[in-house]
């Protein structure tokens, strides 16, 4: 369930007997101008009754729900800490290590921390770090609660739309692309640009400014992240690069900015791309709604181990 800047979205999604995954519920509900911003919930009960009629539209009776930070709210790091050591002494270092970055006191904020994938060493290990302000999560978690539901999982709204877009590269008739594929997430709070190599994040921007940027401006950002890719000693072409956000339609621009890099371009519907060929229980929303469901997409991924 994903609370947008200007609606909310929901999105269920179950396995058949040949383990294909498919859409079983779908749906959104507008929110009023002045309810969210930039991240804040200003109007509480407002957005609350918005919620329940959500979930009453879905006919749902799943109560268990990830929910999703906005990506102008997390900030995310990877951290070299010596090791190996124990789970207490893991966090002790973590904590240090975020107090000297930061200048406002880690009381303020929620923290969460993992190791990242690959070969152990003896003398360091990378832990990676999110942190997001803990006011704007209670605020999330208490809004989940007022409707009747029980938010189990918190995740990033970038880190939510790159599963639903690696979701997608799964799909495509090329499954295993030997390039790589940019997810460009055009949102209310800014833009972000993440770099996807055999369906992995293997880079990820700042937020950019709030309000579209120009085809210009977003050539030199994809340029620059695949500059960025090469110096690291992944070097490969551009592939595709797919675009989502809150704007309710494509982008005039779309085609041509596929044109200007020399790669396909194009709009990513995770809605369109699950009910191919396949009936859906519930009703799904109108096309100008799809667009906003990538975050709500890659939340309900959490259900599935092996795709997150």
């Amino acid at each position: 369930m994903d609370i947008g800047a200007d609606s909310l979205h929901w999105v269920e999604l179950a396995r058949d007997g040949r383990s294909r995954l498919g859409l079983e519920r779908c749906a959104a509900e507008p929110l009023a101008p002045g309810c969210i911003v930039q991240g804040q919930i200003e109007r509480f009960e407002d957005v609350s009754a918005a919620l329940k009629r959500l979930v009453l539209a879905t006919g749902s009776k799943h109560r268990r729900v990830a929910l999703a930070m906005p990506a102008s709210a997390v900030q995310t790091h990877v951290l070299t800490l010596p090791g190996p050591c124990s789970p207490g002494e893991l966090e002790q270092e973590v904590r240090q290590a975020m107090a000297l970055d930061r200048d406002s006191p880690l009381a303020a904020l929620a923290i969460d921390y993992g190791h990242v994938p690959g070969p152990g060493g003896t003398r360091g290990q990378q832990v990676w770090t999110a942190a997001t302000p803990l006011d704007m999560l209670q605020d999330r978690l208490g809004l989940a609660e007022s409707a009747g539901l029980l938010p189990t999982v918190v995740d990033g709204q970038a880190q939510a739309c790159a599963r639903a877009a690696a979701l997608l590269l799964r799909l495509r008739p090329q499954k295993n692309p030997s390039g790589v594929s940019a997810l460009v997430q055009l949102m209310l709070e800014g833009t972000s640009l993440q770099l996807l190599l055999r369906h992995k994040v293997v880079y990820q921007s700042e937020v950019l400014p709030p309000g579209l940027p120009t085809v210009f401006e977003l050539e030199r950002h994809l340029e620059a992240g695949m500059a960025s890719l090469a110096q690291g000693e992944l070097a490969a072409r551009l592939e595709l690069i797919l675009l989502t956000g809150d704007t309710p339609e494509e982008p005039s621009w779309c085609e041509s900015l596929g044109l200007q890099l020399g790669c396909d371009c194009q709009w990513a519907d995770p809605v369109k791309s699950l009910v191919q060929g396949q009936q859906v229980s519930s009703f799904a929303p109108a096309p100008l709604a799809c667009a906003g469901l990538m975050t709500a997409c890659g939340l309900a991924l959490r259900r599935f181990k092996d795709l997150c």
